[in-house]
Order: C-alpha cells, then sequence, then structure tokens
C-alpha cells in the first residue's frame, strides 16, 4: 500500500494544477469507471486518492461490485448458518466498512454511485452436490438472493447509519461466461439449450422486486451485465453470445416470437414474468484490432456493432416483452495493451489511445447508449512467478490506463514501464480528441472538454498546430469543417491561467458504415 501511495502521489499530486474537472456530459452520455482494487482493496488513503483522480478525469460515476460470498456469513458452509439474510444487521460487520468508506467518499466527491451485485455466491445459496470448478455459481438460489440485495438495498437507502442512498444498482456479472454461472447449457427437450439465462432471469425478478420492496422502485436497475462475443466448442456452450442470450432470456426463437408449448415449458417459461428494468447493461469489449473491427457472428456485437443491440432489443419489444427503445448501459469497457498483455489479448500500446477515443465516439453517436466506461485505473498485476507467454502469467486485466506491478516489454525479462506510469490512453481518456475525414477536404471532429467549470469552454481546434476553428462548447462536441484532412490535431482550451490540450491525432477515413454511427 504504502508503495503504491507514494507512487501514485508522485505521479498524481499535480493533477488538480493540470487536470479539468468533471463536466456534465452532453447529449446524455455519462462516464463510468470501475477499479475494484484501487477503490475496495487497497486501504482509505488510496480511495480517496484515486477519487480524487477519476473527479480531475471528468468521471461522473463509480461502479463499484458487491460480492455476496465476500460479505455473507460462513459463505465456504454447505448450510445455511442461522441469521436474518434481509437484515443488514445480521450480516459480519467488518467486511462491510470498505464499502461505507467508499459510498461515503464518493457521495462526498459528487460521484452517482452504481452497484452491481455480484457473484460468487456463499456454497449454501447454491445447489448441493455438485461442483461447477469455481466457486458459488451452480444454480444461486433465487429466494436467498433476494434476501441478500434486500439487505444491500436497508443499508444504502439513506436512513441506515447514516450511510448515503444509493440509485443506481444492475443484477449479476457475465451470466453468459461459465465463470459466473453455471450450467451455461443442459438437455432441455432433448437438445443442448442456453439454461443460464433463464436461471439469470429468475435471480433478476426476484431482486428487483427485492430492491423495490427496499425503497429504491424509481432507481435505475439494470439487467445483463455480459460479455460481446461468445463461442461454441465440442457441442457445448461457451461464453453464450449476447443476442442469442437476449432471445433465451426473453424466451423468443429465432425469429423473435414468444416460446409456446414444450420449448416455453422446458426453460420455465409458459408464463413469462414482467421484466421490468430501466436499461441494459452491456459489457462491450472490443477486438485487439479496434472498435471497427466486425464480428462476423450476427449473435455477437462489439462496441462496433451495437446497433445489433439495438435492433434485437426492439424486436423483443413488439412482444410486449420489454418496453420500447431501452436505453444501453455501456458499464464494462477498456482496451487491454500489449504490452504488458504478451499473449495474444491486448492491442498495441501506441493504439490504445485512438481505440479509447474511437470507442467513445461510437458510444456518443448511438442516442440510445447512455453510459461510456473504463475498466481500471491501473492493471492488473503480472505473476512473474508463472510460466512466460501463460494466460495464468497474465491472468487478470490490463486495460488501465496506468501500468500495474510487473510491467514488462515482453521481449525482455528487465522492468521496462514504472508502476502507475501513464499510458498513451491516460491522456485520450482524459480528453477525448476523434477526427474523421468524410472527403478530400472535410472532416468531422469529435470531442469532450473537460474544464473545472460547468459552463461553456471556447476551444480551438488546431491542425499541424494552427488554428483553423474556435468554438464554444460544453462537454461533448462535434463539428464538420471543410479543410485539407492532412497533418495532426489537436484541442485547445484555456480556463484561467492554465492552458489544456488533447493527445495529437490523425483524421481517418470514414467508418461510419463499420461502425453503425448515427446522428443524435
Amino acid at each position: 500500500m504504502t508503495r503504491l501511495l507514494a507512487s501514485l502521489a508522485a505521479l498524481g499530486t499535480l493533477l488538480p494544477a493540470f487536470l479539468p474537472a468533471a463536466a456534465d456530459a452532453s447529449r446524455g452520455q455519462r462516464t463510468m469507471f470501475e477499479d475494484t482494487g484501487q477503490l475496495l482493496e487497497s486501504g482509505p488513503e488510496i480511495r480517496a486518492h484515486t477519487l480524487d483522480e477519476l473527479k480531475a478525469l471528468g468521471v461522473n460515476i463509480v461502479k463499484v461490485r458487491v460480492q455476496w460470498h465476500e460479505l455473507a456469513p460462513e459463505p465456504g458452509a454447505e448450510s445455511k448458518p442461522a441469521f436474518d439474510a434481509a437484515d443488514p444487521s445480521a450480516y459480519p460487520q467488518a467486511p462491510f466498512a470498505k464499502y461505507d468508506d467508499l459510498v461515503l467518499q464518493a457521495s462526498q466527491r459528487g460521484f452517482r454511485i452504481f452497484l452491481m451485485f455480484s457473484p460468487p455466491a456463499p456454497e449454501w445459496a447454491t445447489a448441493r452436490g455438485e461442483r461447477s470448478g469455481h466457486i458459488g455459481v451452480r444454480r444461486p438460489d433465487p429466494e436467498e438472493f433476494a434476501a441478500f440485495v434486500r439487505a444491500i438495498g436497508i443499508r444504502y437507502g439513506g436512513a441506515f447509519g447514516g450511510l448515503p442512498k444509493v440509485s443506481m444498482w444492475s443484477i449479476w456479472n457475465e451470466p453468459n461466461h461459465p465463470q459466473f454461472i453455471q450450467p451455461l447449457s443442459e438437455r432441455l427437450g432433448g437438445r443442448l439449450t442456453p439454461s443460464a439465462p433463464h436461471q439469470y432471469r429468475r435471480l433478476y425478478v426476484a431482486a428487483r422486486q427485492a430492491l423495490g420492496e427496499t425503497g429504491h422502485d424509481r432507481d435505475t436497475i439494470l439487467f445483463g451485465e455480459i460479455l460481446p462475443i461468445g463461442s461454441r466448442r465440442l457441442g457445448a456452450l461457451r461464453n453464450i453470445r449476447p443476442i442469442q442470450w437476449l432471445r433465451e432470456f426473453f424466451c423468443v426463437d429465432s425469429r423473435y416470437r414468444p416460446l409456446r408449448g414444450r420449448a416455453a415449458r422446458v426453460r420455465g417459461c409458459s408464463r413469462f414474468p414482467r421484466i421490468r428494468t430501466s436499461g441494459f447493461a452491456y459489457h462491450a469489449y472490443s477486438r485487439p484490432t479496434g472498435p471497427r473491427t466486425r464480428v462476423a457472428n450476427p449473435d455477437d456485437a462489439t462496441i462496433g456493432q451495437i446497433v445489433r443491440v439495438e435492433r434485437a432489443l426492439d424486436r423483443i419489444a413488439r412482444t410486449r416483452r420489454v418496453r420500447r427503445k431501452l436505453p444501453i448501459y455501456n458499464t464494462e469497457f477498456g482496451i487491454q495493451t500489449n504490452p504488458p498483455d504478451c499473449v495474444g489479448f491486448g492491442a498495441p500500446l501506441e493504439d490504445q489511445a485512438s481505440h479509447i477515443n474511437e470507442a467513445e465516439y461510437i458510444s456518443w453517436t448511438r442516442p440510445r447508449v447512455r453510459s461510456y466506461s473504463n475498466y481500471l485505473l491501473i492493471d492488473d498485476r503480472i505473476h512473474l512467478d508463472r510460466p512466460p507467454g501463460s494466460n495464468a502469467r497474465y491472468g487478470g486485466f490490463q486495460s488501465g490506463l496506468r501500468f500495474g506491478e510487473n510491467a514488462l516489454l515482453c521481449e525482455s525479462p528487465t522492468l521496462r514501464f514504472g508502476f502507475a506510469e501513464e499510458k498513451p490512453g491516460y491522456a485520450a481518456f482524459r480528453t477525448p480528441l476523434w477526427v474523421r475525414q468524410l472527403g478530400p477536404r472535410q472532416v468531422e471532429v469529435f470531442g469532450r472538454a473537460r474544464p473545472r467549470g460547468r459552463g461553456e469552454q471556447v476551444i480551438e481546434i488546431l491542425r499541424s498546430r494552427r488554428v483553423v476553428r474556435t468554438i464554444t462548447a460544453r462537454g461533448y462536441f462535434r463539428v464538420r469543417l471543410r479543410t485539407n484532412p492532412r497533418g495532426t490535431w489537436q484541442l485547445r482550451w484555456t480556463d484561467g491561467a492554465q492552458t489544456y490540450r488533447s493527445r495529437t491525432a490523425r483524421a481517418v477515413p470514414d467508418g461510419s458504415r463499420s461502425t453503425g454511427a448515427a446522428r443524435r
């Protein structure tokens, strides 16, 4: 902890002087951030410093995973201990200390707090006699889960122990991935069929009711939190494809007609429940080659194909099983980088900045997408005691805006990057800039000013260091210019005595067809 705080202090003590404070995103898109290591696991001093840094980076929403297994009494026991699971005072209080402190500190700084109820479950709330390779994910009990949700809803309902009210929630994490819910598939009606969406539907309905009963009925409550790409191996489903998962969750067939008869009965949806939700939470990660990379299977959808999710939800809405024009929340996203991830999942380090800015641009152009997210401020540590080139060595995420511990240059056993050193994506996240070439003498410039004040800013758009347009904007903006697209582009503005600059970028060919970009 001491090393982390010292390193962050050395890099971050100048943040108040050099980073603009948060500003409201225009057109409804909010900026979200999640980093469990820095916000929960590293102690109150680093928590406070991280929250200050996120504020300076322009973050609006802080996302926190509330882990059921961690907070429950005797989580490894097969039989439930004697306690009232719906009473927040009946739980061991020590594990709540870091959550309470984070909720308090984040609230004091003006963040909106977003709590996600997360697996694993305590073993006593899962199916007995079945082992899955991951603890707490085998057929979690909806009634026990609802009791846990009631306890958290009461604790963060604004009238418990001086804690502030939380008003944004989501249910479970990645229920299309076998690490978080099992079984993913079973033989239902004589054929291999996804079963995880139907387990999840029961969990969601029970949790949604529990939140409503504890004073959160009008809060933002999301369902989903699913991965963007699936696969099929050896006849068994592994990572259910997101569009397929949506169809199964809402019990419709491949033509979006409600399932009837045996097909509905084996899935437990002969009487489909009312789905009350504020929106669909989505982990819209992209391929390492960038957001515009198309994924071939129509049931997959990265951030570049988010329109596929919109269309699926619209077709489902025709069945009246979900409301029309349901909002989509990007609740987990980031660009994994190589280095330090040397096993093929990372984008080249020098591409991180442009990928981050393009993804935010795509997100902003979709009217129903309400948030843009980044997962991790600081990379997970690399485990040097594990075999080089193995997934175990890079088992965490390297999608941070700063390097973590043991960040190596992949071809060398020596340390190359300093702990908490900024990656290229840091400046890109702080001040987004994306320039599209629309024709021989026309460009579109997208950006976001994150000034100290909440008012409008006079922003200069530079091409090859010369001002080509001065605009007045607040938060996000997009302008079209008739000018030569060649050269480098940058944003610059002054707030008081401080001048702020974005990264430099080059115009890229129009990618609207591949991204599904649309005007707001």
